[in-house]
């Protein structure tokens, strides 16, 4: 599977993983939530959340922020990717969180094909390091239990003073 059609920043898809986070249970995230989640200013967020818009990956309704159908795909595919490179990091050595946070920097870089490759050598975990399970590769699978491992925000919070 293609990730995309455009590369994304590891920023961007902080955005769409804070879109799936704050859309449990009611189907839809509000941009106050995403500032929130992600610490920038209401025009920053505006500015990114129009140009995920722009590509396709989200749909804004008034207020209501979504992971469009193609968003949907492209985020389950990188929290798969996420939990095989994280798991193949932590193996290597890296703490939970260094591995967390180095997978999301390249997870866009490693091939559908290699990655599933790693995830066989691996042993085919179900779950990365810190417990989050891996999304299987049913493409019919939707976005429902697909939880991103954000382990290192939690270091990176409290690595400042």
């Amino acid at each position: 599977m293609s990730l995309s059609r455009h590369k994304l920043s590891p920023r961007a898809i902080e955005y769409l993983l804070s879109v799936l986070r704050r859309s449990r249970g009611k189907g839809y995230a509000r941009q106050y939530e995403i500032i929130e989640d992600l610490g920038v200013s209401k025009p920053t967020a505006s500015l990114m959340v129009k140009k995920l818009k722009r590509v396709g990956y989200l749909k804004v309704e008034g207020e209501k922020i979504m992971l469009s159908e193609v968003g949907e795909r492209l985020v389950r595919e990188l929290v798969r990717r996420h939990g095989i490179i994280e798991s193949a990091l932590f193996e290597l050595g890296l703490s939970r969180e260094g591995a967390c946070r180095v997978a999301w920097r390249i997870v866009q870089e490693i091939p559908a094909e290699d990655a599933e490759r790693i995830w066989i050598k691996l042993g085919s975990p179900a779950s990365c390091p810190c417990g989050y399970r891996i999304p299987s590769t049913h493409r019919e699978a939707g976005i429902e239990g697909v939880e991103p491992c954000i382990a290192f925000r939690a270091s990176r919070r409290t690595a400042r003073p």
